[in-house]
C-alpha cells in the first residue's frame, strides 16, 4: 500500500489519481434566436437576439432590454454562437463581452458578406464566470452590419447563441 502523506489518502494501485473537476449539481443552459431580419446595427452595438428563449435550469437568465445573458450561479460557462451577417467589405467581426464591455471573452469573424451572399459568423468560449456578471454578443466590425434571415418556417434563422453551464467553481 502506498500513502500519500501531503493528501492524507492512501492507494493499494499505485499513486493517488487526480480529483475530476466539480461538475454543476444542477447544470443550467439558456438558448435564445433572432428570426427576424435586423439591420443597421451599429459597431460597439449588442446584436438584438430577442426571439426564442430556451431555459432551463435557474443558473442563468436573458435580459432582453440590454440584449444580454446574466450568470446567476458562479461556474464554467460554455458559449456557443451563429450569425448569420451583412457587413462591409472589410468584414464582419462580433465579440463576445461583458455587458459594460469591460471584459472581452471571445472574437469570431468572417470576410464581408454582401445583401447577395451573407456570410455565417461562428465562435465559441468556455470560462469561468462569477454570479452577477452579465454577457452580451457586440458588433465589432468597421462598419455597421445587417442581419437578414434565412430559411422558412418553422426554421427560420438570423443568429443565436447558446450557454450551458459545463463545471462548478
Amino acid at each position: 500500500m502506498l500513502i500519500d502523506a501531503s493528501l492524507g489518502t492512501a492507494c493499494c494501485c499505485g499513486p493517488v489519481p487526480p480529483v475530476p473537476p466539480a461538475q454543476p449539481t444542477e447544470p443550467d443552459a439558456l438558448y435564445v434566436q433572432m428570426s427576424t431580419a435586423q439591420t443597421s446595427i451599429a459597431r460597439g452595438a449588442a446584436l438584438p437576439l430577442a426571439g426564442t428563449v430556451r431555459q432551463f435550469g435557474n443558473g442563468l437568465s436573458y435580459d432582453a432590454a440590454n440584449h444580454a445573458v446574466t450568470v446567476n450561479e458562479t461556474g464554467v460557462y460554455a458559449f456557443d454562437w451563429n450569425v448569420l451577417a451583412e457587413g462591409g467589405a472589410d468584414g464582419v467581426v462580433i465579440t463576445l463581452q461583458s455587458l459594460d464591455g469591460a471584459v472581452l471573452l471571445a472574437t469570431s469573424g468572417a470576410p464581408g458578406g454582401t445583401a447577395d451572399t451573407p456570410v455565417v459568423v461562428s465562435g465559441h468560449t468556455v470560462a469561468l464566470l462569477r454570479a452577477g456578471t452579465a454577457w452580451t454578443l457586440v458588433n465589432a466590425s468597421d462598419t455597421p452590419i445587417d442581419i437578414p434571415v434565412a430559411g422558412a418556417a418553422p426554421a427560420v434563422f438570423a443568429a443565436s447563441l447558446t450557454v450551458a453551464q459545463v463545471g462548478a467553481q
